[in-house]
């Protein structure tokens, strides 16, 4: 289980509004003087900070900070879901449509809809699997 601390923003009846804050692996190596992957990564600026609600089981106060966990089995599935089906269908579509059309263009443009399509119906299938528990991070405790 992935664990991840957040901060209660707002509670009310048991669901809490939490933020997570994006974390930077750099700045704890030896290599940090002299590394590029921290001035590249300082140019991107601060990372956008996701909040999501989240059921508990007692009560909180904004300000708090807890622990929240993922199951391993819920980021692999959204894994596949993000990476492994698209690559996948453009694999297929390239294929596919080279063998039906000569013309290289409309081959293109024939993978450019199949790859939108997939990426439309993968977040249509997402949000409606985010709506479900098993998709959803657990409360833990607080810290």
């Amino acid at each position: 289980m992935m664990i991840e601390q957040a901060t209660v923003l707002e509670y009310k009846n048991g669901v809490a509004l939490v933020q997570c804050y994006a974390k930077s692996s750099c700045g704890g190596c030896a290599a940090e003087s002299s590394c590029g992957s921290k001035a590249l990564s300082a140019l991107a600026g601060e990372k956008r900070a996701p909040r999501f609600q989240l059921s508990v089981t007692e009560p909180l106060q904004a300000g708090e900070v807890i622990q929240i966990g993922l199951p391993e089995n819920t980021l692999l599935k959204s894994v596949f879901l993000i990476y492994a089906i698209p690559l996948l269908v453009l694999i297929l579509a390239a294929v596919g449509f080279s063998q039906l059309f000569a013309n290289e263009l409309i081959v293109v443009l024939a993978m450019l809809i199949s790859i939108s399509i997939t990426f439309w119906a993968v977040k249509k299938l997402i949000d409606k699997n985010s709506q479900q528990s098993n998709f959803s991070p657990i409360f833990l405790g607080k810290v």
